[in-house]
């Protein structure tokens, strides 16, 4: 498979062999390599291509996946349809709109008419509406009880099947229901009360990237406990995270104090807002081996700053400090002790869960973790 895709996506027609090895014929270089200064057997020349390559031929597939599971779910759980739009009106449905090819212009049904109910089911809201019809199949026959200039009127119509579409379900179907409402009540952990030794019963562990599995553990010192990531794994794209469970929220601020107890590759630590799956989420974080504070998006994976989320701020002193992320709409905001804070803006994600995260071999501790949502008055 890996080599597959490969082939597809690159090309190639071989690669240089490593020293002491038998020599095969060279790379073959992108044309446009030949305009730039950079030498052509340059791997970080070459890896950039190749990626940009396999990413446009990933984006390509990916599209035709989802196109080919609409396709899928409209043969196998076709949906009725009418074709109108309506508004709510005294009595049922004032009629806005009758899309040509389909059962409800068949029918002769027409702007301004007010649709009662269909058969023996009352339509005196969006939701009656759409039950009614999506209550039978496609190619159902059907009588639409109407009112127009004052006059009842019963007309014969056939449903159809609602032509294929590439909108948000959410905005087709705005009358199903809806993920359950944002978290209102603030989250608090201190660790006090967790066991040592132990990995804390509030916080669920997710590994993004790959590696070792993280190992979230609670630790004592001085009479105090505090979480601890203690996986060492060198692996680059290791990310480490634990999430607060039954915690969902859209708008929110967050804080967390946090240390680095060991890591050589990397000694980082960070607040996970947003957050939709191992691939998907928002990440304010701290490196003290950057020496910098950043706002990164991780979409399908690849992790980028945000346009301005990122400023100096050096924490390589084993001490604990004080990290802040704030969402509110699209409005991200990182601030460092209070002092150092960058802003940037994102509407990808727009809820999800929260959560510490760390990265790489980092060894970094955290306590007084904290998600207050942000209610809208």
């Amino acid at each position: 498979m890996k080599l597959a895709l490969l082939a597809v996506c690159v090309p190639i027609a071989a690669c240089r062999a490593p020293v002491g090895h038998a020599q095969t014929e060279p790379v073959v270089v992108p044309a446009e390599a030949t305009a730039t200064r950079w030498p052509t057997q340059d791997p970080a020349f070459l890896r950039r291509e190749i990626l940009r390559r396999m990413d446009a031929r990933i984006r390509q597939v990916a599209t035709e996946l989802h196109l080919q599971a609409r396709l899928v779910l409209d043969e196998v759980i076709p949906i009725p349809y009418l074709g109108v739009d309506a508004e709510p009106a005294p009595g049922g449905m004032r009629v806005t709109a009758v899309y040509g090819g389909t059962g409800a212009e068949a029918a002769g049904l027409a702007i301004g008419d007010l649709l009662v109910a269909i058969d023996d089911v009352a339509t005196n809201s969006r939701p009656a509406l759409a039950n009614a019809i999506r209550g039978r199949r496609p190619d159902t026959e059907v009588t639409l009880h109407i009112q127009r200039h004052g006059k009842a009127q019963a007309l014969l119509c056939k449903l159809g099947m609602r032509p294929e579409e590439d909108e948000d379900e959410a905005e087709q179907f705005p009358d199903l229901p809806g993920r359950p409402a944002p978290a209102t009540k603030p989250f608090a952990e201190d660790f006090q009360a967790a066991t040592v030794g132990e990995p804390t019963k509030r916080l669920e562990t997710v590994l993004g990237g790959h590696g070792e599995t993280p190992r979230w553990i609670v630790q004592g010192e001085n009479g105090a406990r505090f979480l601890r990531q203690e996986s060492m794994d060198r692996t680059g794209i290791h990310f480490p995270m634990a999430l607060a469970k039954d915690f969902d929220c859209d708008n929110v601020v967050a804080r967390v104090r946090l240390r680095y107890s060991g890591g050589q590759v990397d000694r980082a630590g960070g607040i996970v807002l947003r957050y939709l799956d191992a691939g998907n989420y928002l990440v304010a974080r701290v490196n003290a081996a950057e020496g910098d504070l950043r706002i990164f998006r991780s979409a399908n994976g690849i992790r980028r700053t945000l346009p301005g989320g990122i400023a100096k701020g050096a924490t390589d002193d084993h001490q604990w400090h004080t990290l802040e992320f704030r969402a509110e709409g699209s409005k991200l905001t990182a601030t460092l002790d209070g002092t150092i804070t960058v802003t940037a803006y994102d509407s990808m994600f727009l809820r999800g869960r929260c959560g510490v995260w760390t990265k790489s071999d980092s060894v970094t501790d955290f306590d007084d973790l904290s998600f207050e949502p942000i209610l809208r008055k």
